[in-house]
């Protein structure tokens, strides 16, 4: 799982003029990432955007906004299961398997 904290200044660095003034190299991993995520053909396997407290919806680059944003840290219990790789709900078992009968007419 790749985990994308969002916040104003990640934004003001993937969409500045090019410059790594930090060394982070984060506008390079930010075009990685979206290069696999149009791969799998825009379906989030691997991606967990988190949205910081400073941050909000605008922040988000348009390409990960159809995916689910976790908000930190109101979502931190949900952001747990997720990174576990576990279910917020157990599904039930199934019953008994149903006995279909033909009776000619």
């Amino acid at each position: 799982l790749i985990i994308v904290v969002i916040s104003p200044k990640y934004k003001s660095d993937v969409e500045g003029d090019g410059s790594d003034q930090h060394g982070l190299h984060t506008k390079y991993i930010h075009t990685q990432i979206q290069n696999e995520f149009i791969l799998q053909r825009c379906l989030n396997f691997r991606l967990v955007p988190v949205l910081f407290p400073t941050a909000n919806q605008s922040h988000v680059p348009l390409w990960l906004q159809s995916t689910r944003l976790y908000r930190w840290p109101e979502d931190a219990k949900d952001l747990l299961l997720r990174l576990l790789r576990e279910e917020k709900y157990i599904v039930p078992p199934l019953g008994k398997e149903l006995m279909l009968t033909i009776k000619p007419l």
